[in-house]
């Protein structure tokens, strides 16, 4: 997410007439990879509707699969992400990397996993929890010091059997445990490093908001798809509905009815009703951060119900409106979706050659 070459330096709004947006000028870019990442930095709309109906949302987390991917850097000369703790079979030794037969303990990760499952196997997505630590906290500005826990349970059917989730909901909580689709699966449907993120973007939610019980389900999952940069997915998965007809966003009440309750007991419901609500709350969230206030209001929110002030209150002093009133603002329902409804599939772990290589960082 945080790309070398393509940072944009300016303020974010809090409100009044939209600045145009950051990547106005310039060449149109063609693929979800071209798009301007987000930092902390980002100037608010980041992007124009031309850009966005050209190259989809946002989406940088496949950069990894190119050939010419390079660790990032930190501040210490540290690598981190893909390729820093395994290649191929090879694995990278380094300071507080703990390995045991079924668990792998890094920088406040503790990764479980069938013992039988092969340790290199199982690093990959070890990297990209450890990646998503990194980023996610300054762009929420909030972080937690404590152990993010993540088990991996071998088999689609032992996930199944231990969730009641299939395999289009990609995670669930279970007592502060983090209980994932096999990592081999999320990897083998390009979702891997999505999931990661959006596993770090709630487990820092529900920090901040006392196990999450301060924040609406619809705020919770559409920002770590937001942060997860999930959206190209996400209207690639609905097309299926637009194209039967069917209606591919929800009311705000009925979004964040569906992602706080229990799976429906039909598949084929389930996965209608999941994917219809995940989309939505994704469009809420894009609504709120593009074009309500950028990451400087999100922070405040943030930030102040971490400090113990109470939900309703933490959301009007950052956007002016209790949580019931900003949903109805920010329903996708309300607004024209953002690329449209005439949209085209696209494959954003299919880069372009002129993907942008990531750049080490001093």
């Amino acid at each position: 997410m945080l790309l070398a070459g393509l940072l944009l330096a300016a303020v974010a709004r809090a409100g009044g007439d939209a600045p145009a947006p950051a990547g106005a000028a310039g060449p149109v870019p063609d693929h979800p990879s071209l798009l301007a990442p987000l930092t902390t930095d980002s100037a608010f709309p980041r992007f124009t509707a031309e850009q966005l109906a050209a190259a989809g949302f946002p989406d940088h987390l496949h950069a990894c699969r190119l050939p010419s991917w390079v660790p990032s850097v930190d501040a210490r000369g540290e690598t981190f992400g893909p390729y820093s703790l395994v290649r191929g079979t090879e694995i990278l030794p380094r300071p507080g990397l703990d390995l045991q037969p079924g668990a792998i303990r890094y920088r406040g990760v503790h990764f479980a996993y069938p013992p039988t499952l092969a340790t290199t196997l199982q690093l990959p997505f070890v990297e990209l929890l450890d990646w998503a630590r990194r980023d996610v906290p300054p762009l929420l500005g909030h972080d937690r010091s404590d152990t993010l826990r993540v088990r991996d349970p071998g088999t689609l059917d032992a996930y199944v059997a231990e969730t009641g989730q299939r395999f289009w909901r990609l995670h669930a909580w279970r007592d502060g445990v983090c209980v994932i689709e096999p990592a081999l699966t999320l990897a083998s449907r390009t979702l891997d490093a999505h999931a990661a993120f959006a596993i770090v973007t709630e487990w820092l939610l529900d920090d901040a908001a006392g196990d999450g019980a301060g924040y609406p389900a619809w705020f919770r999952a559409g920002l770590g798809s937001y942060l997860g940069e999930y959206g190209v997915h996400l209207v690639n998965y609905v097309a299926e509905f637009r194209a039967a007809g069917q209606p591919v966003l929800f009311a705000a009440a009925r979004t964040d009815s569906v992602l706080a309750g229990l799976p429906a007991a039909d598949p084929e419901q389930d996965r209608l009703f999941y994917r219809t609500a995940s989309y939505s709350a994704f469009l809420m969230v894009w609504e709120l951060v593009e074009n309500r206030g950028g990451l400087a209001s999100l922070q405040r929110l943030v930030q102040a119900t971490a400090r113990g002030m109470a939900p309703d209150d933490a959301c009007r002093q950052a956007y002016g409106l209790n949580w019931a009133d900003l949903a109805a603002a920010v329903d996708a329902t309300s607004r024209p979706e953002p690329l449209g409804t005439a949209v085209q599939p696209r494959s954003p772990h299919i880069l372009p050659a002129t993907t942008p290589e990531r750049q080490q960082q001093p």
